[in-house]
């Protein structure tokens, strides 16, 4: 299964760029950095995503995150969102984009098998 990670975060007038970079640091690593006016884009593949998977495991959310997964699955793609706030501390929290008035971390993954995906960063 290959895949295509692509996190971007608004930067918001009161936010800290290096703060906002740090956010998506400590969730994903990351093969390319670009940033903008006003937002910040990371990009990367399957390995991007291991410190994702493993905080999932570890935090044991994995079967509230699969949940999150198969509503934003799309043939070809998954779109979820990240909490800035709790990405800062190192803690994946998905939210409901549309609940969330701080702009958050929106992640879009590219992927051949939207199923295998899933199964590979929400395995018990």
């Amino acid at each position: 299964m290959k895949c295509k990670m692509t996190a971007k975060a608004r930067v918001n007038p009161t936010e800290d760029l290096d703060k906002v970079i740090t956010a998506i640091s400590n969730i994903f690593k990351f093969d390319e950095l670009e940033i903008g006016e006003g937002y910040v884009v990371v990009t990367g593949e399957n390995d991007s995503l291991i410190p994702l998977r493993d905080s999932l495991k570890e935090r044991k959310i994995r079967d509230t995150t699969e949940r999150m997964f198969i509503n934003g699955a799309e043939t070809g793609k998954i779109t979820f969102s990240l909490s800035k706030q709790a990405a800062f501390v190192s803690i994946p929290n998905i939210v409901d984009r549309k609940m969330s008035a701080l702009g958050e971390i929106d992640v879009t993954i590219e992927t051949d098998n939207e199923t295998a995906f899933i199964e590979w960063m929400t395995k018990k």
